[in-house]
């Protein structure tokens, strides 16, 4: 990004003479291409922002990346944007959804042997914040994330011995089942990838907003995981894809 803003500049000052109309549409751009990145640059450091204050700074976002996409569009209506004006446009509108991720904690299972995910109560969870979690049921692997959360409490039959808490990404765990429906493998996935394998945390609040509810009943789905890991024999493999890691590993 940096390099995209030096390269930038230094265009900027070779064309302050020039009025050559690609020449002037480059020195117009340039304000908007800096309230681009001062945006991506600030939200890249939303975490530290207090979490009250969090959904104002990411309106404020949203509406500035807009207006300037809308103002580079108009200085370069009826011709091809350059490619690093396009680029700059696109990592900023990246970086608006991913800021509604800022701040967010894992917790993963680090007790001994699998977990079988405990019953958890969705009323008393509330819809706050962001917060995905395993179906109740679900088996786990030592090391796995169960849930994670960001701009509100965990939920707290996840709280406590057993349970490891650290920052990471957003992720989906994609599991693997052979034919007769055996658990072969997990993938622990960024949620930008859609990997073949059955998809295990349960998306529960976004921002606040309310998107999904668990769907089975706990002893069914848990016997139903049972079946599937009966020839499992100890850990099975556990792979990370680039991104997909907690903070503290990367």
């Amino acid at each position: 990004m940096l390099g995209h803003w030096t390269d930038l500049v230094k265009a900027g000052e070779g064309l302050k003479r020039s009025d050559d109309e690609d020449d002037r549409a480059w020195r117009a751009s340039l304000p908007e291409v800096i309230r681009l990145q001062a945006i991506t640059f600030a939200l890249a450091e939303l975490d530290r922002v207090e979490i009250p204050d969090r959904g104002l700074a990411r309106d404020r976002a949203t509406i500035g990346v807009e207006e300037a996409s809308a103002q580079l569009d108009a200085l370069w209506s009826g011709v091809s944007m350059p490619e690093a004006l396009l680029e700059i446009a696109s990592d900023a509108a990246r970086a608006v959804e991913a800021a509604v991720y800022a701040g967010l904690q894992w917790i993963r299972w680090g007790g001994a042997g699998r977990l079988e995910m405990p019953d958890i109560d969705l009323e008393a969870v509330g819809t706050a914040g962001t917060l995905a979690c395993a179906q109740p049921g679900t088996i786990l692997l030592p090391g796995e994330p169960v849930a994670w959360w960001t701009e509100r409490e965990p939920p707290q039959e996840l709280v406590g011995e057993g349970f490891d808490v650290r920052p990471g990404p957003p992720v989906q765990i994609y599991r693997r089942l052979d034919d007769a429906g055996r658990a072969i493998g997990d993938l622990v996935a960024p949620l930008t990838d859609l990997p073949v394998g059955l998809p295990i945390l349960v998306p529960i609040s976004l921002d606040g907003v309310p998107i999904g509810r668990f769907t089975v009943e706990r002893d069914r789905w848990l016997a139903s995981n049972r079946r599937a890991f009966e020839t499992v024999e100890g850990d099975y493999p556990v792979r990370y894809e680039s991104g997909a890691s907690p903070d503290s590993e990367d």
